[in-house]
């Protein structure tokens, strides 16, 4: 038996000996990538309501599941000032059933329709997304017409909601991921509108129901409002039977809302905020930039990739591949009105929070200095490709796609170009978009146990320390001698 194994061994030694050359060749002469499928996406119809409704009916033959999705043109940055969050108020209400519906009445609709509903709020505007199944469009649409006309705004129903919506804030002032992000967005949008979206738990107690009737009899009006209907159902039924339910629906004139441009860091700034007993740390670095036309889309989208859009960009492999200094490290872009904000976000171990900063730092200074490689970018416009169908592959994903390009007003040339304005970006687009938006000035902001990373936080020259709902409490500075001192 001896023998036997030696000679498998002594065999499997020397056929290598002839493969591996073979595999070498072929490595160097990889085989041509299969030809691309076209992209077909089904066509959008549009029509204007009586009552001043926008309606996009989108047609997928054999789909089981129909969805309504309606847009709300009034996100967090139209809420008052005193008391902010309304937006969020009046959203955390609509689902807690209707005059003539309780909350139990509503959970044992949705599923004898198997059907699912929910509602998000966002800057710009908010979501209500109704998923079921097809034949229940009817029953469908008269639930989404009580939601509207009928909200239940009880003292009863605002108290429980004020309850419920403070116990969720605290419970995520204890994550970091959460407080960083939070934290970014004040900084980012600080003196602006969009500011109001990171409101802390400590505001809910000034919500109050005058506030939250206002917000909603001035913003959820049809013309205001655009409605997408996905399903199986041909355009003139399906804008019929909307019609039918929604005619009630009153539209009122809106003062037209001007939204002033996103104001780029003066300087750059280091931000900590105390997560006390929090054994995570969260490091988000950011930065805005103007509204981009489609094309500069597509250029931040492939930058995007190259940086950190995958486990394989240069983020990941840097600082948890090659490091280990973070579980994970990711970069993306997000488009609003009123301009776009360009972030990496990192879980890094806490005591390598220094050096995990310097290299997030280097890999995005790296970007404004020298391009891509050709190899690096071709690579991110592969991924944006073959992952794009991935995307709308299933019915509730494309519904959501669809309601983002609605909601921002992408245009259609998103959609039925989306392979072609992929293909345009090469490497000189991208290296122009990182000087531009990468070389501003960046806020950094990292969360976790204050006693824990402030001991980790010597090297840096100065920082600000921050509660965990984001109010100041002093700045660390370091003299001449390396001595930390705190400033309040």
């Amino acid at each position: 038996m001896k023998k036997i194994r030696l000679r498998f061994a002594v065999w499997a030694v020397l056929s290598g000996m002839f493969v591996f050359p073979q595999q070498e060749r072929f490595r160097r002469s990889p085989p041509p990538p299969e030809p691309l499928q076209e992209l077909k996406l089904p066509r959008i119809e549009r029509a204007v309501l009586t009552n001043q409704l926008a309606v996009s009916i989108v047609t997928r033959e054999n789909a089981p599941f129909s969805s309504l999705q309606l847009i709300i043109f009034a996100g967090e940055s139209l809420s008052p000032n005193v008391p902010a969050g309304t937006a969020t108020f009046v959203a955390s209400l609509l689902g807690r059933g209707t005059l003539v519906r309780s909350v139990s009445d509503v959970e044992e609709f949705l599923d004898s329709i198997g059907g699912a509903f929910s509602i998000s709020v966002g800057l710009d505007h908010i979501l209500l997304t109704f998923h079921f199944m097809e034949e229940y469009l009817d029953p469908a649409l008269g639930f989404l017409s009580q939601v509207l006309l009928q909200p239940n705004f009880t003292r009863a129903e605002i108290d429980y909601a004020k309850f419920t919506t403070t116990y969720n804030l605290l419970a995520k002032e204890k994550d970091p991921d959460f407080v960083a992000r939070r934290h970014l967005s004040r900084m980012l949008f600080q003196n602006h509108p969009y500011e109001k979206i990171a409101f802390s738990s400590d505001v809910i107690k000034a919500w109050n129901p005058t506030s939250l009737a206002d917000f909603f009899d001035r913003f959820y009006r049809p013309n205001n409002a655009r409605i997408i209907f996905t399903g199986s159902l041909g355009f003139n039924v399906a804008t019929r039977k909307i019609s039918q339910y929604l005619n009630l629906w009153q539209p009122r004139d809106l003062p037209p809302i001007a939204l002033p441009p996103l104001k780029v860091p003066e300087k750059e700034r280091v931000c900590l905020v105390d997560v006390p007993q929090s054994r995570e740390c969260m490091a988000y670095v950011g930065t805005v930039f103007p509204t981009p036309g489609n094309s500069e889309r597509f250029d931040l989208a492939v930058l995007n990739q190259v940086l950190g859009g995958t486990p394989t960009s240069r983020l990941f492999m840097n600082l948890r591949e090659s490091k280990a200094f973070a579980n994970f490290a990711y970069s993306e872009a997000e488009f609003y009105r009123a301009g776009g904000v360009f972030l990496v976000r990192a879980k890094v171990r806490p005591e390598a929070i220094a050096p995990a900063l310097q290299e997030i730092r280097k890999e995005i200074r790296i970007l404004t200095k020298e391009p891509a490689s050709s190899l690096e970018i071709e690579q991110a416009k592969s991924y944006l490709i073959f992952n794009f169908p991935l995307q709308i592959e299933r019915y509730d994903d494309f519904s959501r796609k669809m309601a983002e390009n609605q909601a921002r007003n992408d245009g259609e040339e998103f959609w039925s170009r989306y392979y072609e304005q992929v293909m345009l970006v090469n490497a000189d687009r991208v290296f122009a978009t990182a000087q531009k938006l990468l070389g501003q000035p960046l806020i950094l902001v990292i969360a976790g146990d204050k006693s824990v990373l402030s001991e980790r936080l010597t090297d840096l020259e100065t920082y600000d320390v921050f509660d965990a709902k984001g109010q100041f409490q002093y700045t660390v500075t370091k003299d001449k001698k390396g001595a930390a001192h705190e400033a309040r």
